[in-house]
C-alpha cells in the first residue's frame, strides 16, 4: 500500500539507481583456472522533484516533517542489497565456480569493491569471444511519506515503500591460447601398476603438436592421491613442433589403492615459447591399478621350503651315519 496513505505526502522525486558493469579484466587462456573480476558502479540520480502539499507555515510539526520527506527522499536512488549473478552463455566451454556476488548497498555515484567470480576455462574451448551477462537485482526506495505529530514534532512517523529491480548487464571475454606451443600425450608405458609396489619406472611419451618450439620444458607429474611421485625427469632443453620426448618417472603406488580403479595422472608442462617466459600447459594420463603381488606370502613360502629341505638333508645324513 503507498506510504501516502499513512502519512502526508509533502513531495514526488523522481529517478532510480541505474547500475553499470565494468569488466576488469576482458581475455583469459585455453585450459586457464583463474579469477574475473567485475566492479559495479550506480549512475543513477534524482532526475525532478515535483511538490505535492506545502507545509502549514505555522505549523512547526509540518515544517520538520517535510524537511525529513525531502531528506529521505533523496535516497530515491541508493541500489540496496544489491546481488550479481554471472552467467556464461555457453556452458561448454567456461565454468563459473561461483557465479553470485554481493556488493551491499551503492549510493548515487557509488563503486563497489572489485567483486571475483573464480571460473575455468576449458582446455578444448576454441579461441574466440565468449557472451557472458550480469543478471543484477537490487531494491530501491520508490516513495516515503511522512507523518506530522505536534506532540512529538522532531520524531515524526514515517512510512517507505520499496521496490525491486533486475537489470541484464552483456559483457564479452575473449579466449586466446597461451601459446603456440601443444602437447600431445601420445602414452604411458606400463599402463597397470600393482598395489603396493615402489620404484616402479613409468615412461610418459609426449609430443609438440604446435607451431612454435618449446625450450626449458620440464614435465611434473602431480597424481591422484595413493599414487607417488618419487623421482622427476630432468628438463628437456628444447622440443621443436613435430618432435617427441619421453620422461621419466619413478612412482610408489599405496597398498590401500583400489584394484581396478583408473587413477589420473596429471603431467604439468612448464616451459618458454619464442615470445614468453613461464608459461605452463596440462595433459592427462591414466594407469589401472591391478591386484597387489603375493610378493611376501611366495618369499615365506620359499624360506619354508628351503628350511624343510635343509633339515630332511640333515636328517639324513645322520641316518646314514
Amino acid at each position: 500500500m503507498p506510504p501516502e496513505m499513512f502519512g502526508d505526502d509533502y513531495y514526488k522525486v523522481y529517478g532510480t539507481p541505474d547500475l553499470t558493469v565494468s569488466l576488469e579484466r576482458s581475455s583469459v587462456y585455453q585450459g586457464e583456472i583463474t579469477s574475473i573480476f567485475l566492479t559495479l558502479t550506480n549512475r543513477g540520480r534524482v532526475t525532478a522533484i515535483k511538490v505535492n502539499s506545502e507545509p502549514a507555515p505555522d505549523r512547526r510539526d509540518e515544517i520538520l516533517a517535510a524537511q525529513r520527506e525531502l531528506e529521505l527522499e533523496r535516497q530515491r536512488t541508493t541500489a540496496q542489497d544489491v546481488s550479481v549473478e554471472l552467467v556464461v552463455e555457453n556452458k561448454s566451454a567456461i565454468d563459473v565456480k561461483r557465479a553470485v556476488a554481493f556488493p551491499g548497498n551503492l549510493r548515487e555515484g557509488q563503486t563497489s569493491a572489485p567483486l571475483e567470480f573464480p571460473i575455468e576455462v576449458y582446455k578444448n574451448t576454441h579461441p574466440g569471444m565468449y557472451r557472458m551477462y550480469a543478471l543484477i537485482n537490487c531494491t530501491y526506495q520508490r516513495d516515503v511519506a511522512v507523518k506530522s505529530d505536534e506532540d512529538h514534532p522532531d520524531t515524526p512517523d514515517v512510512y517507505y515503500w520499496y521496490e525491486r529491480i533486475s537489470q541484464v548487464v552483456p559483457l564479452e571475454l575473449r579466449v586466446e591460447r597461451k601459446s603456440d606451443v601443444e602437447f600431445e600425450v601420445l602414452g604411458v608405458n606400463p599402463e597397470r601398476l600393482p598395489a603396493g609396489s615402489s620404484d616402479n619406472v613409468v615412461r610418459i611419451s609426449v609430443k609438440n603438436v604446435g607451431t612454435d618450439t618449446a625450450r626449458d620444458l620440464v614435465a611434473r607429474l602431480k597424481p591422484e592421491s595413493g599414487i607417488y611421485v618419487s623421482v622427476d625427469e630432468s628438463p628437456v632443453p628444447r622440443l621443436e613442433p613435430g618432435e617427441s620426448a619421453e620422461f621419466v618417472y619413478k612412482l610408489d603406488v599405496s597398498k590401500d589403492a583400489v584394484p581396478g580403479k583408473v587413477y589420473l595422472l596429471r603431467v604439468t608442462f612448464e616451459f618458454s615459447d619464442t615470445y614468453r617466459d613461464n608459461l605452463s600447459d596440462s595433459e592427462n594420463v591414466y594407469i589401472m591399478i591391478d591386484q597387489q603381488r603375493p610378493t611376501s606370502l611366495w618369499a615365506g613360502a620359499l624360506l619354508i621350503a628351503a628350511i624343510a629341505s635343509i633339515i630332511f638333508i640333515i636328517r639324513k645324513r645322520r641316518g646314514g651315519a
